[in-house]
């Protein structure tokens, strides 16, 4: 199981839209000297709460002050942008990172957005799968005309610069639905679950893995789940520091509650029409007690991640320090602490578990 963590951008109190995205550049340096193995940027459009529309710009500002990190897109909303672009831009991300770069991509979720751009979000998935067909034959390098219902490309030169990575950069694909989660298995994509319960995950992760092998792939892990973590020197402590913070960047889930109360999540968007309601309606003691968050002292925090590797076969745990507008030194703070006190918890706990799994 490696270490990551998922970036949201939210404005802080008092913090300028140059030092806010300065503060994450910084925190994509301590990311690395902390020794985490992955750090993706989100991406979010006409959102003052989540100023984001380009996590590409941050990889390329992160890769020029980091050397070891992957760095990588949660998600790429794949609707808005046209696929030769995109593919072009992935390819030089990976140039420009030397071979860094996860490539995360999803069908897009808020309607506000879709409703900016003027794209019907109920046509999300088949734009998605179009979008997903041409990058891969770009990355191929092919030339080809293609005429779809959504985009036209007609490339006839080659690929410049072409991926470091072979065959292209790792695919990281956003994945609550049945449809898909086919889709990710089928192509052998890490799916990513934002703040699912162990026991969907646990769900969804076999469904993954039946399709995965059926296709002919390794039952490899692909499963990444993020977390929101908080870690101080007493469990009082990390409440008290954390939990306005935390229950404030929670406020998402009750917005869309709100969409879905609205009718305006389209029927394609089942599962998180379902899952948005549950997770507003749910107290700090009960995200804390189910580990959707993880909030308390190194031996706490580290409990807690080895009950989810003892039940899910993760491939990373995509670590959310940062709650809405937290301080910058809180983040820091606790992101120290995880990578002193809380990853040798964990890595210890794994190897002492390695040789029963073995022998099992």
């Amino acid at each position: 199981m490696r270490f990551g963590i998922w970036s949201p951008t939210n404005p802080r109190d008092g913090v300028s839209s140059v030092e806010l995205y300065r503060q994450q550049i910084d925190e994509a340096r301590l990311a690395e000297e902390c020794g985490f193995d992955h750090l993706w940027f989100y991406e979010h459009h006409v959102s003052p709460s989540g100023p984001m529309p380009s996590p590409n710009l941050m990889i390329a500002a992160a890769g020029a002050v980091t050397n070891r990190i992957r760095l990588g897109t949660m998600v790429n909303i794949l609707p808005y942008r046209n696929p030769l672009i995109a593919a072009e831009e992935a390819a030089m991300l990976d140039t420009l990172t030397n071979g860094r770069l996860d490539w995360g991509v999803g069908r897009g979720l808020k309607p506000l957005e879709f409703e900016a751009f003027c794209l019907p979000q109920e046509r999300s998935r088949d734009m998605f799968l179009e979008h997903m067909a041409i990058v891969k034959r770009v990355w191929a390098d092919e030339n080809f005309a293609f005429k779809g219902e959504f985009f036209q490309v007609n490339k006839q030169t080659p690929l410049s610069p072409p991926c470091v990575q072979s065959p292209h950069p790792p695919l990281y694909v956003s994945a609550q639905s049945e449809e898909s989660l086919r889709w990710a298995a089928m192509n052998n994509a890490h799916f990513c679950q934002i703040d699912s319960l162990i026991e969907e995950a646990g769900r969804d992760q076999a469904f993954y893995r039946g399709v995965q092998t059926a296709a002919g792939h390794k039952p490899d892990a692909r499963l990444v789940i993020t977390r929101e973590i908080y870690v101080a020197e007493t469990m009082e402590q990390a409440r008290e520091e954390a939990q306005p913070w935390l229950l404030r960047y929670w406020q998402l889930w009750h917005r869309y509650a709100q969409l879905t109360y609205q009718g305006r999540m389209p029927d394609e968007y089942a599962k998180w029409r379902e899952r948005a309601p549950m997770l507003a309606k749910m107290s700090f003691e009960e995200l804390n007690e189910r580990g959707l968050i993880m909030v308390g002292t190194a031996e706490h925090v580290a409990r807690r991640i080895l009950d989810h590797a003892e039940q899910l076969d993760l491939a990373a745990l995509a670590c959310v320090f940062k709650f809405g507008g937290m301080p910058f030194d809180l983040l820091k703070a606790s992101m120290l602490r995880f990578s002193r006190d809380v990853m040798p918890l964990v890595r210890a706990g794994l190897a002492a578990r390695a040789p029963a799994r073995d022998a099992a």
